[in-house]
């Protein structure tokens, strides 16, 4: 397709879900931004991705997803603004609605619930942020950079760094927990690990997560004990524009593959990530500053493959190939990157 055969006015981009998959859409609004300054580019959105990209300098607006069939009518409404849409997220309710609102180029992968689609690209075993520019290339859209980004809201910061003391001490912030238990490390090497920190290198910890995490952080401290410097629980008392400032203000993140570690990796932070059960070759964030420990076994990856998702899930709630990542492992790392 030649490059100036593409150039709709009114674009929708579909990428609800995850922090981590929003951290990597951002290289994609980038490069469509780039190519066309001029168009209105809008997202339709979930919670988290808002919470993520409401500074994002490429987009317009934001159309928050409100339930699906219910609204049928609604969001026909909705994309007959629309001269194209891409399709980050695989959703074949909403590939319908785009076919029957009749608009004329529909793009996305090339699987079975993107049948409506009229323009596709195979959804590859690879990188994630390449399968996303993928879509552009396809119309011939240069891509200049796959660097992720993040955009951190000023007073999201100020906020951050009023709740903080010791605020001239070195900061790492620790995601202990996902809601994946098959990604969590073991308490027991969570606690060797924050000892060190704490006790030898006089850091200040940070915990982040959801309000979901409070309780399990909650038992961490209680098996951690007594120690120079207590680590601060920040899980549920910030929104995600201030858990990204609070990354922002940090030496360095620790943790385990949920979004946060992406946080750090767009930030160019330096962090470990303590990777298990998931797929290096699809979701390893994108920062030469991330070091990630992981050990692979017959059996990896098990988690989150597509179709493997309900089938091949590790038995133990303490997956081997998390269980075999050993505290020295990561504290020589944090000698390296807290230097």
């Amino acid at each position: 397709m030649k490059k100036d055969s593409f150039c709709p006015k009114n674009i929708l981009v579909v990428r609800y879900g995850t922090i981590g998959d929003t951290i990597f859409a951002s290289a994609f609004y980038r490069e469509l931004r780039r190519f066309l300054p001029e168009a209105v580019i809008d997202v339709l959105a979930d919670k988290i991705t808002k919470g993520v990209m409401q500074d994002c300098p490429y987009i317009n607006n934001f159309v928050e997803i409100d339930g699906k069939y219910k609204s049928f009518f609604k969001y026909i409404r909705l994309f007959k603004k629309y001269d194209a849409v891409f399709f980050l997220k695989n959703d074949s309710f909403f590939t319908q609605i785009a076919f029957f609102a009749g608009i004329k180029k529909r793009i996305g992968f090339k699987i079975l619930r993107n049948k409506f689609l009229n323009f596709k690209v195979p959804y590859e075993n690879k990188f994630e942020i390449d399968c996303y520019l993928d879509l552009l290339k396809l119309f011939n859209i240069p891509v200049i950079s796959d660097k992720t980004e993040i955009w951190i809201n000023k007073d999201a910061q100020k906020s951050v760094l009023s709740k903080i003391e010791n605020n001239s001490k070195k900061k790492v912030v620790i995601q202990a927990y996902s809601r994946f238990a098959q990604k969590n490390w073991i308490d027991a090497h969570w606690v060797n690990t924050i000892k060190y920190l704490s006790d030898e290198l006089d850091v200040q910890v940070f915990y982040a997560g959801g309000a979901k995490d409070s309780e399990m952080y909650k038992k961490l401290n209680d098996e951690l004990g007594k120690v120079k410097n207590p680590p601060v629980d920040m899980s549920g008392k910030l929104s995600i524009s201030e858990t990204m400032a609070l990354v922002n203000i940090s030496d360095a993140v620790i943790g385990v593959d949920s979004g946060i570690i992406h946080m750090a990796a767009a930030l160019d932070k330096p962090s470990i990530l303590l990777h298990g059960p998931t797929s290096l070759v699809r979701w390893k964030p994108r920062s030469e500053k991330c070091v990630v420990l992981s050990k692979n076994f017959d059996c990896s990856p098990c988690c989150l493959e597509g179709n493997r998702k309900k089938k091949k899930l590790c038995k133990n709630i303490d997956s081997r190939c998390m269980t075999a990542l050993t505290p020295d492992l990561v504290i020589n790392q944090i000698n390296n990157i807290l230097q």
